[in-house]
């Protein structure tokens, strides 16, 4: 690692306050890299559907330089319209103000610039950027999957031209940063045109152990408490979790447990419960908690829940909820098919069940709460600390550092 300090540039359309899960990723991440200068250009708020999430405010402020923010009447629209038909992503309107917003920070300044999606359409700016400094090391960073996500819904023309903007970026980048190995396989995989493999790099998403009350380890009280986070939309809904729950209102012989969720998506809350009425006593809905309330609240549950939306294993995701949890330090109960996800609740000391056997579902749920009763549960604290972000954050300066040295970059 160079003992200089680096000066990035990181385009990135969710930071805090955007209230997203990958404004806290890059927020932890990016600041997370030793001996950096980081300035940031970004979308305000207000561009988003979502209220904002100032509970990262002042955790920003003390670890960045410069944030632009892009706004404007005309800007705000996008949030506005639920369906709007632009691939790969609405924001790809923001192309242009981006790119003006990052030349008024004058990026020969800088000793790399980093791109960070969700959503995706923040590369088209790193391409046109990197096309007016073509001596300005680019690493392109992805989150979640581009042209074969199981969100996304295909359009005549705009997908197609979407997928030949993901290979360019994909060509174009100096450097490609996926948070697994499983994704990064993926997109060797389909782009075999391109070699990816050759300048792509493996950096997963790390928790901040400075976010959490770090208290000791809470014994179970009467009632188990289960604490499930993260919005409900599309194919995630929390049916499979209401209906091991259900099934599971019948057994006499379990301890008392209460299922608490936290998290956007209340209509589908809503439509779910009502089709699982013996399972309305073990479960409350709690709303949407600040990031930082929410860290805290999952501290005090018993056991973490994750359920993933079904999808053809293997699954190459791995939530940035499943490392908040892993910050946490609390048992974790995963309803996913076999994947990244299972293999890392595994190995922490969990329990996972895929999501094709509902009643395998809530025969495992019970063996995890009668466990957990019985104090015979502790997570793996080797495995968590893999996660650190002070781990994470070293091993992207190293990357960095490697990749502004073989573009012939002095600091």
């Amino acid at each position: 690692m160079s003992n200089g300090t680096l000066r990035i540039l990181c385009l990135g359309y969710c930071f805090p306050p955007v209230a997203s899960p990958e404004s806290f990723v890059t927020a932890k991440t990016m600041a997370a890299i030793p001996d950096t200068n980081v300035d940031i250009v970004t979308a305000s708020p207000y561009l988003f559907a979502q209220f904002p999430d100032h509970s990262m405010d002042a955790y920003v402020k003390s670890r960045f330089g410069r944030v632009e923010r892009i706004d404007g009447t005309r800007y705000r629209l996008l949030g506005k319209i639920s369906h709007f038909p632009m691939r790969p992503d609405r924001y790809l309107l923001l192309t242009g103000a981006t790119v003006r917003a990052a030349e008024f920070l004058q990026p020969k300044n800088y000793d790399c610039l980093i791109t960070r999606s969700q959503y995706h359409s923040i590369h088209a700016a790193g391409r046109k950027l990197k096309k007016r400094h073509p001596g300005l090391p680019w690493i392109a960073c992805f989150s979640d999957p581009w042209s074969n996500s199981i969100y996304d819904r295909k359009l005549p023309l705009l997908s197609a031209w979407s997928d030949r903007l993901e290979s360019l970026v994909l060509q174009e980048a100096d450097a490609l940063v996926f948070p697994t190995a499983e994704m990064q396989k993926s997109y060797v995989d389909q782009n075999p045109n391109v070699a990816v493999d050759e300048k792509s790099h493996v950096v997963p998403h790390g928790f901040d152990p400075s976010l959490y009350n770090q208290g000791p380890a809470r014994d179970p009280g009467q009632t188990i408490n289960i604490g499930m986070f993260g919005s409900f939309y599309g194919p995630r809904t929390p049916h499979l979790l209401f209906n091991a729950i259900d099934r599971m209102s019948e057994d006499s012989s379990l301890p008392d447990f209460m299922l608490q969720v936290y998290g956007g998506g209340g209509e589908n809350f809503d439509n779910e419960m009502a089709r699982y009425p013996a399972a309305r006593k073990h479960i409350v809905h709690g709303g949407v908690l600040p990031h930082i309330d929410a860290l805290a609240r999952m501290e005090t549950c018993d056991l973490l829940a994750i359920s993933d939306a079904p999808m053809p294993p293997p699954s190459i995701f791995l939530s940035s909820k499943m490392i908040d949890y892993m910050g946490a330090y609390r048992p974790i109960f995963a309803i996913t098919p076999e994947g990244v996800t299972q293999d890392l609740v595994q190995r922490t000391g969990g329990w996972v069940v895929d999501p094709d056997d509902p009643a395998a579902i809530a025969a495992k749920l019970s063996e995890a709460i009668r466990e957990i009763k019985a104090r015979k549960v502790r997570p793996s604290e080797r495995v968590r600390n893999d996660y650190r972000i002070d781990r994470i954050g070293g091993r992207l300066r190293d990357l960095l550092d490697q990749t502004i040295a073989q573009m012939g970059q002095t600091l």
